[in-house]
């Protein structure tokens, strides 16, 4: 009941209502006041009731989740789509390779994090997924560039000559070199993308 005018109408039926029972007229007028009063109460605390209602359900929607996993996401899309496009204008396969995996995995943790805020299921495999297809990526790149390594540049070739160390000693310090690039990848990756991988885990246990 949200104006007068409905408040009028309620008191008009209620005082015929009473006249036709044989009512007084005062009596009539007095009780039907009384039952449109009663009547704006009652529609004033079911629209407070319906409301609070409304708000306890906006409340209870579970608000968006994982923003790390948007945020992650387009950053793997953002190395992952560039790196493909120089890979190809220079021939390096490998490079193409390892660009379509990590973009490949943007788009999976995205689609991961899609599904989780619309309650859908198939959320942690997605977020949890591309974290360990990351870690497999570096472990292995890191791998053949020890088993396989590139041979050195000319000039870099040139200025170790020019230091007037032995050649065995250049060479044992370049392979120390490289086994600590190899390490940092490994442990950068396993730190930061297990990390991840474990709170996708422990966020996601009541979805599939």
């Amino acid at each position: 009941m949200d104006s007068p005018v409905e408040y009028a109408e309620v008191w008009k039926r209620r005082y015929a209502e009473l006249l036709g029972h044989g009512l007084p007229e005062e009596k009539a007028k007095q009780l039907a006041t009384e039952l449109a009063a009663a009547a704006v109460l009652a529609s004033a605390k079911g629209s407070r009731d319906a409301k609070s209602q409304s708000m306890d359900t906006g409340s209870a929607r579970p608000a968006p989740a994982l923003k790390v996993a948007k945020f992650d996401g387009y950053g793997l899309l953002v190395m992952g789509i560039p790196s493909i496009i120089i890979s190809c204008f220079t021939g390096s396969w490998s490079g193409i390779a390892i660009g379509a995996v990590v973009t490949g995995c943007g788009f999976l943790e995205l689609d991961g994090f899609r599904r989780f805020n619309g309650g859908l299921t198939g959320a942690r495999p997605r977020l949890m997924g591309s974290q360990i297809l990351l870690i497999a990526l570096a472990w292995a790149y890191a791998a053949l560039s020890l088993l396989h390594p590139e041979p050195l540049s000319p000039e870099i070739t040139d200025l170790l000559k020019e230091s007037g160390d032995s050649q065995s000693d250049l060479l044992a310090l370049v392979s120390r070199i490289r086994l600590m690039v190899a390490a940092a990848i490994c442990g950068i990756t396993l730190l930061y993308q297990g990390s991840l991988a474990f709170y996708y885990w422990s966020k996601t246990r009541g979805s599939k």
